[in-house]
């Protein structure tokens, strides 16, 4: 019998899947048929997600990856290639925040954010275009951030880690036009995620009204989805999503 799931079959790897909106994009993966890999940090996390995915009878594994580091990056997915044969599938998703006023900000939390969030999604991309060009096709999706497409008061370290993030992608979908790697962005505003339980500024406390009012993981995930459910000759370059309580 005929697995008829949208992405039965195709190898996907998802960087920072160990909670928040990678954990969402692995679980949307697994239900379309994608064999998922989890990547992250934290192994318990990381476990517990391949752990739900299996329960519902998908097809996941984890693997402890920091972004920082290209030649631990390399090794996944030439350990992927190896066994599964293929790599369909880049979830560039990996990222940190620490805000405040360009006067008063630590330029050690600005590097942070630059090693994790421009340099981890460049590694993970260099290091999944060997095996995606040489089998001339494959999908690399980068999250990125409403912070890489507009400026906020005291989100600069933040807003220059996206913009570069944006910056990366827009080169890298030039250099693959006609290569068969689709190249997209994704760009939410307010996600409601673990991200602010981790930020150094209380800003949305965990069940607060605004953060009942943000878009959730899933709904990002759905959107990343959306273009990876696309027929092949069809690219989504960037989508800008927000809760419609936002406009900016």
């Amino acid at each position: 019998m005929t697995d008829e799931r949208p992405l039965a079959g195709r190898i996907a790897l998802v960087t920072g899947a160990t909670r928040g909106i990678g954990r969402a994009i692995a679980h949307k993966l697994a239900k379309d048929g994608a064999i998922v890999g989890v990547l992250g940090r934290n192994e318990a996390q990381g476990t517990a997600v391949v752990r739900e995915i299996e329960a519902a009878q998908g097809k996941a594994f984890f693997r402890r990856l920091d972004v920082c580091d290209f030649k631990a990056t390399q090794s996944i997915v030439e350990d992927t290639v190896a066994r599964l044969g293929r790599l369909d599938i880049l979830i560039a998703n990996a990222g940190i925040g620490t805000i405040g006023p360009v006067e008063t900000s630590d330029p050690e939390d600005w590097r942070a954010m630059m090693e994790v969030n421009y340099l981890g999604t460049a590694h993970s991309v260099k290091a999944a275009l060997k095996p995606m060009l040489a089998q001339g096709r494959g999908d690399i999706v980068a999250i990125a951030s409403s912070a890489g497409v507009t400026g906020y008061p005291d989100w600069s370290g933040y807003c220059a880690s996206k913009w570069a993030v944006m910056g990366f992608m827009e080169c890298l979908g030039r250099e693959m036009v006609s290569r068969g790697i689709r190249v997209s962005t994704v760009c939410p505003g307010s996600v409601d995620t673990p991200f602010w339980d981790i930020l150094n500024v209380d800003l949305h406390p965990a069940g607060s009204d605004s953060r009942k009012g943000m878009v959730t993981a899933d709904d990002v995930a759905e959107v990343v989805m959306l273009q990876l459910r696309l027929p092949p000759g069809v690219l989504i370059k960037n989508s800008l999503i927000f809760p419609t309580n936002e406009w900016h």
